[in-house]
């Protein structure tokens, strides 16, 4: 009986890696990758001192993932707008300064990682990744960024959304427009207060507020459906209220009072101090 149970759970697992899906090939030469063209799916050149691409890379027709993070680029490269299955692109840590003013063309790019480049003018570079219809994933932290572009609220896919380290200081009256919003990322920025659009936010469960101005969190925080929240490094912070289902909290170097905070949001949080 015990050699027919282990005959029967060599077979499950068997079964279970046949059906398993090989892990996605990630290539990190790119004459390595045009040797195997149409089959190449993800590629890194990260962190290989680039300023421009080769022409040759608009070979890889079946490309939808490209990292090109930590490199020299100035500008975005045009070779890209030729990469039509594009969906995940990373400029993070590179130098550049300005963007395309339409950059419509990357219609399947869904993800896009911007943050840490030196632009000129944020604010207007922002606007322009605007155009990018079908974003659900946007980073566009540590670029100074002075204000919340009205633009961006027609990223109807919009799902996270990450403007650390800025300068903003009030978000648009009509925010609730990104509907789809789950994440959004402030910390560092110069908030003090949200318009009352914003507890409208229905899908929005993620919340970074840390290293803001709060002194107080308005009583209409309890009217979203957050799961995690980081107000830490809120120095003058001493009141939020009640967020019923909220199941992390971060309230590191605030002045609130962690075990009022306990009995107020439930023993189901947990309270990072």
């Amino acid at each position: 009986m015990a050699r027919k149970f282990l005959l029967l759970g060599l077979l499950v697992a068997c079964r279970l890696c046949i059906q398993a899906e090989p892990a996605e090939k990630v290539y990190t030469n790119l004459p390595q990758a045009l040797t195997s063209a149409p089959a190449v799916t993800s590629l890194s050149l990260k962190g290989q001192n680039l300023r421009q691409l080769p022409e040759d890379i608009t070979k890889l027709v079946n490309l939808e993932t490209l990292d090109l993070s930590y490199n020299e680029f100035t500008s975005l490269p045009p070779q890209l707008f030729k990469l039509k299955k594009l969906k995940k692109l990373l400029l993070n840590n590179n130098a550049m300064t300005t963007l395309p003013a339409d950059m419509s063309a990357l219609s399947a790019l869904t993800i896009i990682r911007l943050d840490a480049n030196p632009f000129a003018s944020p604010a207007t570079e922002l606007k322009k990744v605007a155009t990018i219809a079908n974003l659900a994933e946007l980073n566009f932290s540590a670029n100074h960024v002075n204000t919340f572009p009205a633009e961006l609220l027609q990223l109807s896919h919009l799902t996270d959304l990450d403007l650390g380290y800025g300068t903003i200081k009030e978000l648009p009256k009509d925010i609730d427009k990104l509907t789809h919003l789950k994440r959004l990322v402030l910390t560092k920025n110069l908030i003090t207060t949200f318009p009352p659009s914003f507890f409208k936010m229905a899908s929005l469960n993620n919340l970074d507020l840390s290293y803001n101005n709060f002194i107080k969190l308005q009583d209409e925080f309890g009217q979203l459906s957050l799961d995690v929240l980081d107000i830490s490094f809120n120095k003058n912070l001493t009141s939020i209220p009640a967020i019923q289902g909220l199941r992390y909290i971060n309230i590191k170097s605030t002045h609130l009072d962690s075990e009022k905070l306990k009995i107020a949001l439930g023993e189901g949080s947990m309270i990072l101090m």
